[in-house]
């Protein structure tokens, strides 16, 4: 019998709330907010989201992470990005 659980803490490890950077290119950096993660989904919060490649590499500090996201949606401040969930 094949059954749902939840998600593990450990599949949910970037944080909410958070402020996090955008690498746009190797010398370029756009900094954001973390504003909700639901699953593979994200919502970040920056002034100035126009300038957000549609593929881009997110640094999330305080968990010493990096996850590849691709943009699903976006307004002039919102963007809503997928990613895959580190392995290890």
């Amino acid at each position: 019998m094949i059954t749902e659980s939840e998600p593990s803490e450990e599949a949910h490890r970037l944080d909410s709330g958070e402020a996090a950077y955008i690498l746009k290119d190797e010398h370029t950096t756009i900094g954001c907010l973390i504003s909700a993660v639901i699953g593979e989904r994200m919502t970040l919060t920056t002034p100035d989201a126009e300038r957000v490649p549609s593929v881009f590499v997110l640094y999330a500090p305080h968990l010493k992470q990096t996850v590849v996201c691709w943009t699903v949606w976006r307004s002039a401040e919102t963007i809503t990005a997928a990613f895959h969930s580190p392995v290890g």
